[in-house]
């Protein structure tokens, strides 16, 4: 009897140690961290894909076929669009007295950036991958995932340095940067994002450039040779303010006199000319640009009096 009690409390033990150790495995961690999101996603799935353009699923209920289904959406569409009519009509006889209000479709909190100013985000709408978190030596002003390859995700610093990072991989380190090239930027990188580009002349084969406005008054693309180079789009220059014109008014090319660097904030593409591009400024102008003309600026909109965070084609 002692030697089976010795015996049954030994495996006793192990059973103990072994439970242990799976509750403190990585692989658990990572299992748990899946299913979290998996559980969130089913919660939250219409606010957050409403949010991000994505479509809205709806869980079939178990037994009822597609044709009844399809029936049962287009009579919810129906009910829907009556009901738009209805409080339209409402609206225009009598005034409204509900208060506007804002519905708050997600919160973020981190302690890692508790206290810090979180100055860009960019959705990822194909991302398969889980969260990483990168830590940096510089502060981060600008990031944009790519779309044709969504794993790689580029990052602009505080100290003008381009860095692309692949999330597919375990590493913290970027696979490529700007810190050896000659052409890096010498002051903020504000916005950084990826462009799909024409390269045939039909049109149908696209390709995918890194460009970067930086407060060194550059519009830079990127190239990957044994590392990231760039060549400039164009060098933002400073422009004289016509004492005679009106707010909105366009200027005249003649008029974008070369003075001194103007440092850049923002940009946007054409979304179907990208040989074209709006570039807003410090000074508070938008200047119209072109890829293929880096001398001088298409047109410059001088509508505002103060620097605009950003600017995009519409």
């Amino acid at each position: 009897m002692d030697i089976e009690n010795v015996i049954l409390a030994k495996v006793h033990e192990d059973e103990e140690d072994h439970s242990g150790a799976i509750l403190k495995s990585d692989k658990l961690h990572q299992d748990l961290f899946f299913m979290e999101r998996v559980l969130m996603e089913n919660v939250f799935q219409p606010k957050l894909a409403a949010y991000r353009q994505l479509p809205i699923l709806k869980e079939p209920e178990p037994g009822v076929s597609e044709d009844i289904l399809e029936c049962e959406k287009l009579d919810e569409v129906e009910e829907e669009i009556k009901k738009e009519d209805e409080e339209e009509i409402e609206i225009s006889t009598e005034q409204s007295t509900i208060p506007a209000n804002l519905e708050r479709l997600w919160s973020f909190s981190c302690d890692l950036t508790k206290g810090l100013n979180v100055s860009s985000l960019s959705w990822n709408k194909a991302n398969p991958w889980p969260e990483r978190i990168y830590q940096s030596a510089y502060g981060v002003t600008s990031v944009d995932f790519s779309i044709g390859s969504p794993n790689l995700l580029a990052v602009g610093y505080h100290n003008g340095t381009v860095a692309v990072y692949n999330v597919q991989s375990n590493s913290n380190h970027p696979v490529l940067d700007s810190s050896e090239s000659p052409q890096k930027h010498l002051g903020p990188v504000w916005q950084v994002q990826w462009i799909e580009q024409d390269r045939g002349t039909t049109g149908d084969d696209k390709r995918e450039i890194l460009v970067s406005i930086s407060a060194d008054g550059r519009v830079s693309k990127w190239v990957i040779r044994k590392g990231l180079d760039c060549h400039d789009l164009i060098r933002l220059r400073r422009t004289t303010a016509g004492s005679s014109k009106k707010g909105g008014e366009k200027d005249k090319k003649g008029e974008a006199l070369i003075s001194r660097q103007a440092p850049g904030l923002c940009f946007s593409f054409h979304p179907k000319d990208t040989n074209i591009y709006l570039a807003g400024t410090e000074e508070g102008h938008i200047h119209k640009c072109s890829c293929s003309y880096n001398e001088q600026y298409l047109e410059t909109y001088r509508g505002h009096k103060f620097r605009p965070s950003d600017c995009e084609y519409c």
